[in-house]
């Protein structure tokens, strides 16, 4: 029988994980600077095709947090029913996920069903603002989900090839990004 000593205390048939990284995705500030760039040329093109005033754009840039409010109540409702423990954090909104993670490590299935989750709300929330508060609403809030969905689109692509290894690997969210693992143990 194996012995281990916790905080002082001996602990019977005790599971160590360990855990080895195999691969991080961060968004560096290149790739950042490239989706404001996007931003700014649709928001641009959009001024000149629909000969609109500034002060409307405004309005729309305004109301963009409905959208990431409403990520992250879906992200509540899928921790909810997971049993995942939610956790936010402020530095980490600078993040293409918005500061939404779990502390729970999560499967690649898992992670990118929440990635789906999240983008597949974003298109339905455009078009409904679309439908209700009119067609340039909807189209930058489209828009804009779109752009910042990239990186998180990328990396569920990514994860993929990882995916068809045969191999298990973990997500665990780090402050700027994700980090793949596997388990020893």
């Amino acid at each position: 029988m194996e012995k281990i000593i916790h905080k002082g205390k001996i602990e019977e048939n005790a599971t160590i994980y360990s855990y080895t990284l195999h691969y991080r995705y961060r968004w560096k500030i290149s790739m950042i600077v490239m989706q404001l760039m996007l931003l700014v040329v649709f928001a641009i093109g959009f001024l000149y095709t629909a000969a609109f005033e500034w002060t409307k754009l405004m309005s729309v840039i305004g109301q963009l947090a409905l959208l990431w409010i409403l990520q992250g109540l879906s992200f509540g409702v899928y921790c909810f029913v997971s049993s995942y423990s939610l956790r936010w954090h402020i530095d980490a909104l600078l993040s293409p996920w918005g500061g939404w993670r779990t502390k729970n490590p999560l499967s690649i299935t898992d992670y990118q069903q929440n990635e789906w989750l999240f983008f597949s709300l974003g298109i339905a929330v455009s078009l409904f603002v679309g439908a209700w508060w009119g067609l340039l609403y909807g189209y930058c809030m489209g828009v804009f989900h779109v752009v910042c969905s990239i990186p998180r689109l990328i990396t569920v692509f990514q994860l993929q090839k990882w995916k068809q290894t045969g191999r298990t690997y973990i997500i665990k969210h780090e402050r700027l990004g994700i980090g793949l693992y596997s388990t020893a143990g």
